[in-house]
């Protein structure tokens, strides 16, 4: 009997007073795509990892990958003067690892702009002086796995 009640307490001190890491780290990066990286640094991540499918404007472009299990497609924008990145989008795979809400932002500081079968997460990173502020939009059909990741520069 007292086996039983310490075993049970042991259990609960362990539920209540470790950590539970229910929300990863809030992401900055996409397979190591970085806002405000340069085109060339862009570029050269992005061939190893995919294949350059169309560009859009000269400022966009849709890239196909081939070693990611977690997701299928990015599309990049860069800047006017097409030197930096200024967001990027990849489309998670239906199948193989599966990427959660969250585990590209905190579903608690998040704002759930989305309506019943289209979730919708974003949530807003403040700038500091030597870096600018960003959002992470996660959104999706289904209640659990996201369908696009985006990560975009805050401009104000």
């Amino acid at each position: 009997m007292i086996k039983t009640f310490l075993v049970f307490g042991i259990f609960w001190s362990f539920i209540l007073f470790c950590p539970n890491k229910v929300n990863a780290e809030v992401k900055s990066d996409v397979l190591g795509l970085r806002l405000g990286m340069n085109k060339e640094a862009a570029h050269k991540i992005l061939q190893k990892i995919g294949k350059l499918e169309k560009t859009e404007s000269k400022q966009q472009e849709v890239w196909v990958l081939n070693v990611d299990r977690s997701f299928s497609y990015i599309i990049i924008a860069f800047d006017r003067e097409y030197t930096e990145v200024r967001f990027i989008t990849a489309k998670a795979r239906e199948k193989g690892k599966r990427v959660r809400y969250r585990d590209v932002l905190d579903l608690k500081k998040a704002r759930q702009a989305g309506t019943n079968n289209n979730n919708n997460y974003i949530q807003e990173m403040p700038g500091r002086a030597d870096k600018p502020g960003y959002k992470i939009i996660a959104r999706g059909q289904d209640p659990i796995y996201l369908t696009y990741f985006s990560i975009e520069r805050i401009y104000q």
